[in-house]
């Protein structure tokens, strides 16, 4: 489900939200009348033991008594079932409700990432993707359900007392009303804006501790550390200041319900009295209207709470739907052409850039990788190497030129194929914090340990995985903080092989390896990968003479294309002809 705007007033922020993630509504109506019932049942509760104690208080027959006594039983035993389903109930239509809005949140965020995401503080998004979709489940529980049982248990109770002495049913719904609104009015004033403050604050020390944590030996390093520290606790403090605003409102509300509770209880007094005394009320009844006004009460702070919260809901409703708002840079067509056979990729006259101010990454480039055959990309750093492979991936659309896979323009597939067909190893890829056969093993879940142990292989990462303790049960910590980065890499690459996509990106794979080692890696990957589409994105020139051909990129242009002279055979060590090979590039 898709929302083309973010909501600006209340209740169209309601509404869109309950659109995305309504509790189904049949437990949820099930359980507001459960919530109903048990709130008619305290009420009743307490009318029935003051008349049982007045009327026995008089001492009458046993007999007379029977049906209060039996009254009594059956509403206190009724209580605790219809609260109890009520809350269970209730939560698990919650619980329903924010699943939906987590899977919704994820298929919006899913096509927006990383080129509409990408100037967005990860913590930040983590916080509307955590905190503010938590806080939404309360919605139905804390926020439509306390106010729907507590104006029916209200009209309940002032039926009740009306059925006995209408003056006194009178003035307990005059003090109930007010009730019900002074202290929702409060609440409210006392509220309104402080959910969008809260929630802003919130993203924000969000956003600082995950910097802060993220960049800890970076700021320790340069003495910034207290700097950073100082701003988090700042928001923390902010937040602090805020939490007592809450709990002020949330005392005064108290107070104002309890003041109404204690007015609406002599005020029954001085009227059931005098009818008593006039034989126009029972005088065993006496006791029973303050008790039915101390039961109706209790329904009045839940309901001044649930307005309380409504700024909150709003404010994280309003931070959620905001990410749906973001314009989708790359859009699946209304009518995906089917996978394409080949694996030829062809970019041409290709343009992109980042921003409207930004500089052109892609400025007219025209390349292309053939099928079986492996083509080297070389440039300086922010030629536009990796835009090419944003590009290929769809990551960020083209504003001008084409891309075919198998020539089939890119934009006719959706998004999903290219990213099914080329396997791809960044230059910072995550890594997540879990052992090292799981962190392979999530290119193809499925795979054999044959099939790790042969890529690990492949990927120069046998010997160091045997020299590990626990092996392939080897944890590599957060984002690969216990590896070095040359380690990191391979891991990735391994994983991109054991994908056996017919179409292979690798950029800067071997950046971080000594010279020995990345001659090893690059001969294991060209024998492992022969007969596949190789697009291969490097610095090294003595790396060149490998590849059928090598394309020099800058400002976003190839600018040259060659073959390298000693490389006729795609098995060709690498490094035994780099000489010729960055000749020839030198000279094209």
């Amino acid at each position: 489900m898709s929302v083309p705007e973010a909501p600006h007033s209340a209740l169209a922020t309601l509404r869109t939200l309950l659109l995305i993630a309504a509790p189904p509504r049949g437990r949820f109506l099930l359980s507001i009348a459960l919530g109903i019932g048990a709130a008619m049942s305290t009420v009743a509760l307490m009318a029935c033991s003051g008349a049982l104690i007045d009327k026995a208080a008089l001492r009458p027959p046993l007999y007379t008594l029977t049906v209060l006594m039996a009254s009594v039983q059956i509403l206190a035993l009724s209580r605790g079932p219809l609260r109890y389903g009520e809350r269970l109930l209730a939560h698990d239509s919650a619980l329903q409700a924010t699943g939906r809005l987590r899977l919704w949140l994820y298929d919006e965020v899913e096509p927006r990432t990383p080129a509409a995401l990408g100037q967005w503080r990860s913590g930040d998004l983590l916080a509307r993707a955590t905190a503010d979709v938590d806080s939404l489940q309360d919605l139905a529980l804390r926020g439509v359900s306390p106010v729907l049982v507590g104006v029916i248990s209200s009209v309940f109770a002032t039926c009740l007392v009306a059925v006995i002495l209408p003056s006194a049913g009178l003035f307990l719904a005059g003090c109930l009303a007010c009730a019900l609104c002074l202290t929702s009015a409060v609440a409210w004033a006392r509220q309104r804006g402080l959910g969008a403050k809260e929630a802003a604050l919130r993203g924000e020390l969000s956003a600082d501790v995950v910097e802060l944590l993220r960049g800890s030996a970076d700021l320790v390093a340069f003495g910034r550390d207290e700097e950073y520290l100082e701003r988090a606790l700042a928001d923390d403090a902010a937040l602090a200041r805020l939490a007592r605003r809450r709990s002020w409102t949330a005392g005064a509300v108290s107070a104002l319900a309890v003041g109404f509770t204690g007015i609406a209880v002599i005020g029954l007094l001085v009227v059931a009295v005098p009818a008593a005394r006039s034989h126009r009320l029972p005088g065993y009844m006496l006791a029973v209207l303050p008790l039915v006004a101390l039961g109706a009460f209790e329904s009045v702070p839940p309901v001044a709470d649930a307005v309380s919260r409504l700024s909150h809901y709003l404010a994280a409703a309003r931070r959620v739907l905001a990410i749906a708002a973001i314009p989708t840079p790359v859009h699946d067509p209304v009518d995906p052409a089917p996978e394409p056979a080949g694996t030829d990729v062809v970019l041409k006259d290709a343009a992109l850039r980042y921003s409207l101010d930004s500089p052109w990454a892609l400025d007219g480039l025209t390349m292309s990788v053939p099928a079986a055959r492996r083509v080297a990309l070389v440039g300086p750093s922010g030629a536009g190497k990796s835009s090419v492979v944003n590009t290929l991936l769809r990551f960020w659309a083209l504003e001008a030129g084409e891309v075919t896979l198998g020539a089939i323009p890119l934009e006719r597939l959706r998004q999903e194929t290219p990213r099914r067909m080329i396997g791809w190893v960044a230059q910072d890829t995550h890594l997540f914090n879990t052992t090292v056969r799981t962190n392979i093993a999530l290119a193809r879940p499925d795979a054999s340990q044959a099939e790790i142990e042969a890529v690990t292989r492949a990927a120069q990462l046998g010997e160091w995985i045997d020299s590990l303790p626990d092996g392939f049960e080897t944890k590599v910590g957060e984002q690969g903080a216990q590896i070095s980065g040359g380690q990191r890499q391979r891991l990735a690459l391994a994983r991109a092989l054991l994908a056996r996509t017919p179409i292979l990106v690798l950029d800067e794979p071997t950046s971080g390896l000594d010279e020995a080692t990345a001659e090893r890696l690059l001969s294991e990957v060209m024998s492992t990968t022969a007969g596949k589409s190789l697009l291969y994105v490097t610095h090294r020139l003595d790396e060149l003479a490998a590849f059928d051909e090598v394309d020099v990129i800058e400002n976003g242009r190839v600018v040259s294309r060659c073959v390298p002279e000693e490389s006729r055979d795609a098995s060709a060590v690498p490094g035994a002809a780099g000489e010729g090979a960055a000749t020839a590039v030198k000279r094209s």
